[in-house]
């Protein structure tokens, strides 16, 4: 087996005084655990997503009493020794916090690229993996918010056990994962599919108004024949051949007003001049 122990502390307000509102306490616990359990599942079934886990095949998650004098939790991710062999011994707890880090970062706006050769690859994945399981991790990460969200002046920290490294989560990453949902359709958005996965339907797309590239999800409105305009637009960028399409879409946004993904209700090919 492998394993990975991760220090969560909660900062300022009541916490320094080595207690939190129990109901607080409670679903930022249930986020945090619902968030480790959809990245462990993730690295240790080749990138698959459940979106509702609240366990991860391959893995066991442990929580150990609160420290004395402060409101730290330690929590211990085992790795069963089929999936510890499987990403390798020696490196299995450096790329499950390449992971968590990776994906969490990702899902609250902070800029963090992988270090290990494993999370790598699912980065470059020609599906849009990152997409799908950012998507999949807000709603656990906004609960796990849920003392910031009651005393914007607390900070939650994240570190892997025994070193400096570590994540801070606080009122900015809170607003990164609160999510609203504009539901006004915008019609002819203009760009290139860059990444797309037939299967979950999501993908992400370079918009040329917005000179960037965004998340997309598919609407069931979506026709399969709409679906092949995504896979062509895809194809015809690769060989720098165009390759635009329109759509039409509403948008989740952050807190901020941020685009965080197009929900996509239809969809048609721009041909070449």
């Amino acid at each position: 087996m492998a394993s990975l122990q991760i220090k969560v502390s909660y900062h300022n307000g009541t916490a320094e005084e080595g207690r939190l509102d129990l109901y607080d306490a409670g679903v930022s616990i249930q986020g945090l655990a619902r968030a480790l359990a959809i990245s462990t599942h993730a690295l240790i079934n080749d990138g698959e997503i459940r979106k509702r886990a609240s366990k991860a095949t391959g893995a066991e998650i442990y929580i150990s009493p609160s420290r004395r004098g402060s409101f730290q939790e330690i929590i211990t991710i085992v790795l069963n020794s089929d999936a510890a062999s499987a990403i390798g011994y020696s490196v299995a707890a450096a790329a499950l916090w390449d992971l968590v880090k990776w994906t969490w970062s990702k899902a609250v706006d902070i800029d963090y690229q992988p270090e290990t050769a494993r999370v790598r690859r699912l980065e470059n994945r020609k599906e849009p993996f990152i997409g799908e399981i950012e998507e999949a991790l807000e709603a656990p990460l906004e609960r796990f918010h849920r003392p910031v969200k009651q005393n914007r002046d607390v900070v939650i920290s994240v570190a892997r056990n025994r070193t400096q490294d570590r994540m801070v989560f606080n009122s900015e990453t809170l607003d990164a994962v609160s999510l609203q949902y504009d539901n006004e359709i915008i019609t002819d958005i203009i760009g290139n599919v860059t990444r797309y996965n037939i299967l979950s339907g999501f993908g992400r797309i370079f918009v040329d108004e917005l000179d960037k590239t965004v998340s997309f999800m598919l609407t069931d409105n979506v026709t399969a024949k709409q679906k092949e305009h995504l896979t062509w637009s895809m194809d015809q960028a690769n060989r720098d051949l165009g390759g635009k399409i329109s759509f039409d879409a509403t948008k989740v946004l952050s807190a901020k007003g941020a685009i965080k993904r197009y929900v996509i209700e239809e969809i048609r090919r721009i041909k070449n001049d």
